[in-house]
Order: C-alpha cells, then sequence, then structure tokens
C-alpha cells in the first residue's frame, strides 16, 4: 500500500483535494452564492479528479520506468514492488471511476457536455506520456494546464450551471476572480515542469528523451524558467492591484509567503549547478504552489 501510494503521488493529491476544499469551503461559501451543487455532488467531483490524476501519474511512470532508473532509482515501483500489469489494471480502473463520476455529476448539473473534459484530461495525460512530453516547452505547458484545470472543473460544475439570470453579475464576478488562480497555478506549475527536466537531464539524455533542458540545454531553460516566473510576478502585481492591495494583511502574506520565495527561486536558478539543486527549487515551487492556494483563505478570513 505505501508503494501504490508514492506511485500515485499521493502528497500531490492532497494538495489537489486541498485546493478544492479551500475554494469551495472557504471562497465560494463565503461568498453566498446560489448554488444547488450539494456537498455530495463536490465531493464526487474531487474525487474524480483524484481518480483522473492518479491515473495520470501511473501512465506516466509505466513509460518511464528505464529512464527513470536513472533519474530516480529509489522510486521506480513498477517492476519491481507492483507489477506493469497491476499498474494498468489501476490505470484502467481509475480512469474509468473517474470519467463515470463525471458523466453523473454533468447530468446532474444538466450539463451532459461536462462530462467530456475527463475524458480529454485522461486522454491528454495518455497522450503527454505516451510522447507528447517530448515537444519541448508544449508538453510542459499541456501539463501545467492539466494541474490547473482542478480549478477549471470547480468554475464548470459548481457556478456556470448556476447562472440564472439575476445572479449572472455576481458569479462572473466569481469567475473573474477564480481565474486569476487559474492563471498563477498554471504559471507556478509550468515553471516547475521545467525545472523538472533539467533534474531529470542526465537520465533523459542517457535515453535521448527530448525534454526543454535537453532540447535547449540547462542554462537556456534556467532563463525561460526565470522568465515564466518574472511572468507569475507581474501577473501578481495585477492581480494585488485590481483585488488586494487595500487588504493590508493579505498584502503582506502575499509579499512573504508568495513574491519573496519566487524572487528566491528565480537567484537560486542561476546559482544551481548540482541535481540537488533543482531537487530543491523543485520542492520549493511546490510549497509557494502551496502558499498560493493559502491565500484564499488568507483573503477571506484576513482580508475580511
Amino acid at each position: 500500500m505505501k508503494n501504490f501510494l508514492k506511485l500515485i503521488r499521493i502528497e500531490n493529491l492532497v494538495m489537489i483535494a486541498l485546493m478544492q476544499i479551500i475554494v469551495r469551503y472557504t471562497f465560494i461559501n463565503n461568498a453566498n452564492l446560489f448554488h444547488g451543487f450539494s456537498n455530495l455532488n463536490y465531493t464526487l467531483l474531487i474525487i474524480a479528479t483524484l481518480c483522473i490524476a492518479a491515473a495520470g501519474y501511473i501512465i506516466n511512470d509505466i513509460y518511464d520506468v528505464n529512464v527513470d532508473y536513472i533519474n530516480k532509482p529509489d522510486k521506480v515501483f513498477i517492476g519491481n514492488t507492483i507489477s506493469e500489469k497491476t499498474a494498468f489494471n489501476w490505470y484502467f480502473a481509475l480512469n474509468i471511476l473517474g470519467v463515470v463520476i463525471g458523466v453523473y455529476l454533468s447530468n446532474q448539473v444538466n450539463r451532459s457536455a461536462l462530462a467530456s473534459i475527463f475524458v480529454i484530461c485522461s486522454a491528454l495525460l495518455y497522450i503527454y506520456s505516451n510522447g507528447l512530453k517530448q515537444i519541448p516547452l508544449i508538453g510542459n505547458a499541456i501539463v501545467a494546464l492539466l494541474a490547473s484545470s482542478s480549478i477549471i472543473v470547480i468554475i464548470l460544475f459548481n457556478i456556470f450551471p448556476y447562472m440564472l439570470g439575476f445572479n449572472n453579475d455576481q458569479m462572473l464576478s466569481i469567475i473573474h476572480f477564480l481565474l486569476n488562480y487559474v492563471v498563477m497555478a498554471f504559471l507556478i506549475h509550468f515553471a516547475r515542469e521545467i525545472v523538472k527536466t533539467i533534474e531529470d537531464y542526465e537520465g533523459d539524455k542517457a535515453y535521448e528523451i527530448t525534454t526543454a533542458a535537453t532540447y535547449f540545454g540547462i542554462n537556456v531553460s534556467k532563463i525561460i524558467t526565470a522568465i515564466i516566473l518574472a511572468g507569475l510576478l507581474v501577473f501578481m502585481g495585477y492581480f494585488i492591484y485590481n483585488n488586494i492591495y487595500h487588504l493590508t494583511y493579505v498584502l503582506f502574506y502575499f509579499i512573504v509567503t508568495i513574491i519573496t520565495p519566487i524572487l528566491f527561486v528565480i537567484v537560486k536558478l542561476f546559482q544551481a549547478k548540482e541535481k540537488a539543486d533543482f531537487t530543491f527549487i523543485s520542492k520549493l515551487l511546490k510549497v509557494i504552489m502551496l502558499t498560493i492556494m493559502l491565500s484564499l483563505t488568507a483573503i477571506v478570513f484576513i482580508g475580511s
């Protein structure tokens, strides 16, 4: 069980679930929106999201077994503690469960077409693992977009179906606000995905796998990552100016827990030389992802 939880990246799944819980039970509920999406259905939405994400991690590891023996030999579970057949069975089971729940939820909100988002995400994760990852930057951007889709599905299921005319302005305001977080999530994940290609440079180079790092080189990949993070800072400045500049304590939260760490990461990027340096940066970016998510809670409870 321990190895299976590591295979599906349980810590990443917990972060996805936490983010979706924060959006609903702090931000949306505090906004007093009119919606008929029950707590049970929202729980199912979280489960469906986690199923698709977990399946994506499994299929990626199946196709990366050989190169992972070089990049992270202590984290190769398929073929060791978990057979490839078992991994494939879990991959199919999780995808089927996620899509079935998606179909059920789309019918619950009378928007049957929404079920397609789970099918599309599942398909993109498979295509990514089976070759799309070897298209530098494009593959990284797709993964970042899929990561940010965990916020998009909340908008599609929890808000969009309940725009009833009289509340359109309020709903559109909430959607616009959450789309800011979609952009921030996309950019931070995009940067981290490129850092991970630098981290895995040796194994990818040995197996002639084309990634941002092997295609552009490590130094250029550093510059690209720094540009993305600089873009995130610019966008965050836009977000702060339009939404929270008047909330002193929330602004302080952003400066201390998000902006300053991002600046630190940019500096560390150009100082980094060893694999361990990029591993540290990757982990720090994951922490920043968490502080960005928690900023919604800060806005609600500190800013109110």
